[in-house]
């Protein structure tokens, strides 16, 4: 037995934590419960460094990146007031799909409507970690601002600082959601991750 993100103890064979309305609720019950609770059109898209939050973002289509609204370019990020002001801009809208790490919660969270948090295990997030530096070499990822070019030694000392971080993201993201009215679904592997996005679209009318 497992405990979720509300101290409830939970069987972990039976997929992801699912927290609907303050319940927990087992994975085949879940998409029934989502629909008849309401819609889905505010998503908040969380988890740490290389959970795949983007990746997730351009399968739903029409996402903000939270990366997006923080930084101007070479990873500078914009002052705090700044960044605060843009991000409530965005929530403060009828239908939107925002990821991005547990920093953007506060703000999110009280308009949301369901929350996707992306919680593989470590070594995934190390092997993705690893791979990104390769694969976006020289070049800014769709999910940035022009001017933020991957490097590959400062990104790795940036994954390195990341994973070593990880039972602080998960904890920082426990604390967040334990107060949401909001459903979270909590995905630790691809079905998971295909089930949330059936969910999601489902409920959407798609």
């Amino acid at each position: 037995m497992a405990t979720n993100p509300q101290g409830q103890r939970v069987d972990r064979r039976h997929g992801p934590w699912q927290i609907v309305k303050g319940r927990v609720i087992k994975s085949g019950r879940v998409g029934a419960a989502l629909i008849a609770g309401g819609r889905m059109h505010r998503i908040i898209i969380t988890g740490a460094n290389g959970a795949g939050k983007s990746h997730l973002a351009a399968r739903l289509g029409g996402a903000v990146s939270y990366d997006a609204i923080k930084l101007t370019k070479d990873w500078v990020q914009r002052p705090r007031k700044e960044i605060d002001a843009a991000l409530a801009e965005v929530v403060a809208q009828d239908k939107w799909i925002i990821e991005g790490g547990p920093s953007l919660l506060p703000t999110a969270l009280p308009r949301a409507e369901a929350v996707i948090w992306l919680d593989p295990p470590v070594w995934r997030r190390a092997w993705r970690l690893a791979k990104r530096p390769w694969q976006h070499r020289g070049t800014t990822r769709t999910e940035l601002p022009e001017g933020n070019v991957d490097r590959v030694l400062p990104q790795y000392l940036f994954g390195w600082r990341s994973l070593r971080r990880d039972q602080i993201f998960r904890a920082e993201i426990s604390k967040a959601l334990a107060g949401t009215s909001a459903p979270v679904l909590q995905c630790r592997s691809a079905a998971d991750i295909n089930a949330a996005i059936r969910k999601v679209n489902a409920s959407a009318g798609r």
